[in-house]
């Protein structure tokens, strides 16, 4: 997706899903929530998470390195991506998302780095099979 797709979908589509998919009792809340979000999602249509294989070894995946996930908003974009989509590797940038989805919230610039990830076979080192580490940052979502 590009930024102006980007935009159109965190900025109109997915507020107007919230309130669409919140019983009529409750939309009023869900509208306060969605004013005081608007920082977190003019920056989740502006910025995406970047995820790239550092090392790879032995991934039953088939992860390998120099693959690269590119994460907008709560989705993985296929058309950025090149990696198989591994649940054990993905499980665990889920918590480095968190991070930059913190840092989104907030006014002000962005910090744009994020700590690493690996999957969670602690590799033969210590007993299991393989392993794969990614390096991770936050960029602009392209135009």
């Amino acid at each position: 997706m590009n930024h102006s797709e980007a935009r159109k979908l965190f900025e109109t589509t997915v507020p107007a899903q919230f309130i669409a998919d919140t019983a009529e009792a409750g939309r009023d809340e869900v509208r306060n929530m969605l004013s005081d979000s608007t920082t977190f999602f003019m920056n989740c249509a502006t910025y995406q998470v970047v995820a790239e294989v550092v090392e790879a070894t032995r991934c039953m995946a088939g992860i390998r390195v120099g693959d690269r996930y590119v994460i907008q908003g709560a989705t993985i974009d296929p058309e950025q991506s090149s990696g198989p989509n591994c649940i054990f590797l993905i499980s665990m940038l889920v918590q480095r998302i968190a991070a930059a989805f913190d840092r989104f919230g907030k006014e002000g610039e962005i910090e744009l780095t994020l700590p690493g990830a690996q999957c969670t076979d602690p590799g033969p080192v210590v007993g299991g099979f393989g392993g794969v580490k990614v390096r991770m940052w936050i960029e602009p979502i392209p135009d």
